[in-house]
Protein backbone atom coordinates (compact mmCIF):
# COMPACT_ATOMS: atom_id res chain seq x y z
CA UNK A 1 0.00 0.00 0.00
CA UNK A 2 2.79 2.10 0.85
CA UNK A 3 4.04 1.73 -2.20
CA UNK A 4 1.25 1.86 -3.97
CA UNK A 5 0.91 5.49 -2.60
CA UNK A 6 4.19 6.75 -3.27
CA UNK A 7 3.32 6.09 -7.00
CA UNK A 8 -0.16 7.49 -6.81
CA UNK A 9 0.15 10.44 -4.83
CA UNK A 10 -2.91 12.30 -6.34
CA UNK A 11 -5.01 9.82 -4.48
CA UNK A 12 -4.33 11.61 -0.97
CA UNK A 13 -6.68 13.81 -2.07
CA UNK A 14 -9.34 11.26 -1.20
CA UNK A 15 -8.48 12.16 2.33
CA UNK A 16 -10.15 15.35 1.70
CA UNK A 17 -13.44 13.65 2.69
CA UNK A 18 -12.54 13.13 6.33
CA UNK A 19 -12.48 16.73 6.70
CA UNK A 20 -15.79 17.30 4.89
CA UNK A 21 -17.38 14.89 6.80
CA UNK A 22 -16.30 16.54 9.98
CA UNK A 23 -16.94 20.06 8.88
CA UNK A 24 -20.92 19.32 7.27
CA UNK A 25 -22.03 17.75 11.02
CA UNK A 26 -20.40 20.30 12.54
CA UNK A 27 -21.57 23.31 10.99
CA UNK A 28 -25.19 21.09 10.94
CA UNK A 29 -25.46 20.98 14.54
CA UNK A 30 -24.39 24.53 15.01
CA UNK A 31 -27.59 26.87 16.91
CA UNK A 32 -27.33 29.22 13.96
CA UNK A 33 -30.09 31.65 12.70
CA UNK A 34 -31.13 30.27 9.14
CA UNK A 35 -32.48 32.31 5.91
CA UNK A 36 -35.33 30.08 4.79
CA UNK A 37 -35.32 29.16 1.10
CA UNK A 38 -38.45 28.84 -1.13
CA UNK A 39 -39.35 29.58 -4.83
CA UNK A 40 -42.81 29.02 -6.24
CA UNK A 41 -41.74 26.18 -8.52
CA UNK A 42 -41.07 24.33 -5.44
CA UNK A 43 -44.96 24.00 -4.89
CA UNK A 44 -45.22 22.41 -7.95
CA UNK A 45 -43.28 19.58 -7.70
CA UNK A 46 -45.03 17.17 -5.45
CA UNK A 47 -43.91 14.54 -3.02
CA UNK A 48 -42.94 11.38 -4.20
CA UNK A 49 -41.40 8.82 -1.62
CA UNK A 50 -40.49 6.46 -4.63
CA UNK A 51 -37.75 8.94 -5.99
CA UNK A 52 -35.77 8.05 -2.74
CA UNK A 53 -34.68 5.21 -4.74
CA UNK A 54 -32.49 7.43 -7.22
CA UNK A 55 -31.85 10.39 -4.82
CA UNK A 56 -30.35 6.89 -2.66
CA UNK A 57 -28.18 5.98 -5.75
CA UNK A 58 -25.96 9.11 -4.60
CA UNK A 59 -24.67 7.27 -2.15
CA UNK A 60 -23.11 4.53 -4.67
CA UNK A 61 -22.56 6.83 -7.78
CA UNK A 62 -20.64 9.94 -5.77
CA UNK A 63 -17.52 7.49 -4.06
CA UNK A 64 -18.00 5.09 -7.55
CA UNK A 65 -16.89 7.39 -10.21
CA UNK A 66 -14.34 9.02 -7.71
CA UNK A 67 -12.82 5.83 -7.98
CA UNK A 68 -13.34 4.95 -11.73
CA UNK A 69 -11.04 8.17 -11.93
CA UNK A 70 -9.11 7.60 -9.38
CA UNK A 71 -7.94 3.98 -11.13
CA UNK A 72 -8.56 4.40 -14.53
CA UNK A 73 -7.91 8.57 -15.20
CA UNK A 74 -5.55 10.09 -12.66
CA UNK A 75 -4.72 12.96 -14.81
CA UNK A 76 -8.81 13.69 -14.70
CA UNK A 77 -9.47 12.43 -11.25
CA UNK A 78 -6.85 15.11 -10.01
CA UNK A 79 -9.77 17.81 -12.23
CA UNK A 80 -12.43 16.36 -10.65
CA UNK A 81 -11.30 16.08 -7.52
CA UNK A 82 -10.35 19.69 -7.63
CA UNK A 83 -13.80 21.13 -9.00
CA UNK A 84 -15.56 18.44 -6.82
CA UNK A 85 -13.78 19.29 -3.23
CA UNK A 86 -13.76 22.48 -4.20
CA UNK A 87 -17.26 23.03 -4.51
CA UNK A 88 -18.19 21.24 -1.24
CA UNK A 89 -15.50 23.37 0.67
CA UNK A 90 -17.49 27.01 -0.76
CA UNK A 91 -20.68 25.31 0.07
CA UNK A 92 -19.42 24.58 3.89
CA UNK A 93 -18.43 28.61 3.61
CA UNK A 94 -22.05 29.70 2.92
CA UNK A 95 -23.11 27.19 5.15
CA UNK A 96 -21.35 28.76 8.17
CA UNK A 97 -21.44 32.44 6.85
CA UNK A 98 -25.21 32.72 5.27
CA UNK A 99 -26.97 30.02 7.31
CA UNK A 100 -29.93 28.57 5.32
CA UNK A 101 -32.22 25.95 5.17
CA UNK A 102 -36.05 24.76 3.90
CA UNK A 103 -39.25 24.32 5.52
CA UNK A 104 -40.57 22.16 2.50
CA UNK A 105 -40.93 18.96 4.44
CA UNK A 106 -44.74 17.93 4.82
CA UNK A 107 -45.71 14.98 7.12
CA UNK A 108 -45.33 11.58 5.74
CA UNK A 109 -48.33 9.41 6.07
CA UNK A 110 -47.27 6.64 3.99
CA UNK A 111 -46.11 3.72 5.57
CA UNK A 112 -44.47 1.85 2.38
CA UNK A 113 -40.87 1.12 2.75
CA UNK A 114 -39.91 4.63 0.81
CA UNK A 115 -41.84 6.61 2.93
CA UNK A 116 -40.49 4.95 6.14
CA UNK A 117 -36.93 5.32 4.82
CA UNK A 118 -37.42 9.36 3.72
CA UNK A 119 -38.24 9.63 7.28
CA UNK A 120 -35.02 7.98 8.59
CA UNK A 121 -33.12 10.23 6.21
CA UNK A 122 -35.28 13.07 7.20
CA UNK A 123 -34.22 12.10 10.81
CA UNK A 124 -30.53 12.01 10.17
CA UNK A 125 -30.23 15.03 7.91
CA UNK A 126 -31.39 18.29 9.26
CA UNK A 127 -32.84 20.87 6.54
CA UNK A 128 -30.31 23.09 7.30
CA UNK A 129 -27.09 23.83 4.79
CA UNK A 130 -28.67 23.23 1.64
CA UNK A 131 -27.76 25.94 -0.86
CA UNK A 132 -26.12 25.26 -2.47
CA UNK A 133 -26.48 21.05 -2.90
CA UNK A 134 -23.87 19.06 -2.56
CA UNK A 135 -25.92 16.43 -3.34
CA UNK A 136 -25.90 18.35 -6.67
CA UNK A 137 -22.70 19.64 -7.16
CA UNK A 138 -20.88 16.60 -6.93
CA UNK A 139 -22.79 14.68 -9.06
CA UNK A 140 -22.60 17.36 -11.37
CA UNK A 141 -19.33 17.64 -11.17
CA UNK A 142 -18.97 13.84 -11.87
CA UNK A 143 -21.28 14.72 -15.40
CA UNK A 144 -19.12 17.50 -16.11
CA UNK A 145 -16.24 14.72 -15.60
CA UNK A 146 -17.06 12.50 -17.49
CA UNK A 147 -18.35 14.82 -20.58
CA UNK A 148 -14.82 15.79 -20.85
CA UNK A 149 -12.98 12.65 -20.98
CA UNK A 150 -10.37 10.78 -23.50
CA UNK A 151 -11.40 7.27 -21.93
CA UNK A 152 -12.97 5.38 -25.03
CA UNK A 153 -14.54 3.31 -22.47
CA UNK A 154 -16.72 6.41 -22.20
CA UNK A 155 -19.01 5.81 -24.86
CA UNK A 156 -21.87 7.98 -26.10
CA UNK A 157 -24.56 5.50 -24.58
CA UNK A 158 -22.45 5.66 -21.32
CA UNK A 159 -21.95 9.25 -21.55
CA UNK A 160 -26.22 9.51 -22.19
CA UNK A 161 -26.93 7.20 -18.75
CA UNK A 162 -24.46 9.54 -17.19
CA UNK A 163 -26.31 12.76 -18.01
CA UNK A 164 -29.54 10.98 -17.38
CA UNK A 165 -28.70 9.51 -14.01
CA UNK A 166 -27.67 13.05 -13.20
CA UNK A 167 -30.70 14.96 -14.07
CA UNK A 168 -32.36 12.22 -12.24
CA UNK A 169 -31.13 12.41 -8.64
CA UNK A 170 -30.91 16.26 -9.14
CA UNK A 171 -34.74 15.97 -9.29
CA UNK A 172 -35.27 13.39 -6.66
CA UNK A 173 -33.61 15.37 -4.53
CA UNK A 174 -36.52 18.37 -4.89
CA UNK A 175 -39.09 14.92 -5.01
CA UNK A 176 -38.54 13.91 -1.68
CA UNK A 177 -38.41 17.58 -0.37
CA UNK A 178 -34.65 17.40 0.70
CA UNK A 179 -33.73 20.43 -1.46
CA UNK A 180 -35.47 23.65 -2.91
CA UNK A 181 -34.91 24.02 -6.58
CA UNK A 182 -32.57 27.24 -5.65
CA UNK A 183 -30.77 24.65 -3.82
CA UNK A 184 -30.38 22.68 -7.10
CA UNK A 185 -29.59 25.24 -9.54
CA UNK A 186 -27.10 26.79 -7.38
CA UNK A 187 -25.29 23.69 -7.01
CA UNK A 188 -25.16 22.75 -10.56
CA UNK A 189 -23.76 26.18 -11.43
CA UNK A 190 -21.05 26.14 -8.44
CA UNK A 191 -19.49 23.15 -10.38
CA UNK A 192 -19.93 24.17 -14.16
CA UNK A 193 -17.98 27.43 -13.09
CA UNK A 194 -15.57 25.80 -11.46
CA UNK A 195 -15.53 22.99 -13.85
CA UNK A 196 -14.51 25.97 -16.52
CA UNK A 197 -12.10 27.46 -14.33
CA UNK A 198 -10.32 24.36 -13.48
CA UNK A 199 -10.64 23.63 -17.27
CA UNK A 200 -9.20 26.51 -18.33
CA UNK A 201 -6.13 26.41 -15.71
CA UNK A 202 -5.03 22.78 -16.54
CA UNK A 203 -5.29 23.57 -20.53
CA UNK A 204 -3.24 26.69 -19.69
CA UNK A 205 -0.58 24.98 -17.82
CA UNK A 206 -0.24 22.64 -20.65
CA UNK A 207 0.33 25.25 -23.02
CA UNK A 208 2.74 26.84 -20.62
CA UNK A 209 4.80 23.62 -20.44
CA UNK A 210 4.73 22.67 -24.50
Amino acid sequence: MRKWLSENRHALLMLYMLFYLLAFFTIDRLPLEHHIIRCPLDDCIAFNQYMLLPYALWFVWFPGWLLWFLFRAPREFIRLALVMFTGMSISLLIYLIWPNGIELREEITGTDLCSRLVGLIRAADTPYGVCPSIHVSTITAIALSVHGSSRAELTAPVRCAVYFITLLICWSTMAIKQHSIVDVAAGMLLSLILYLIFNLTVNKGHETIH
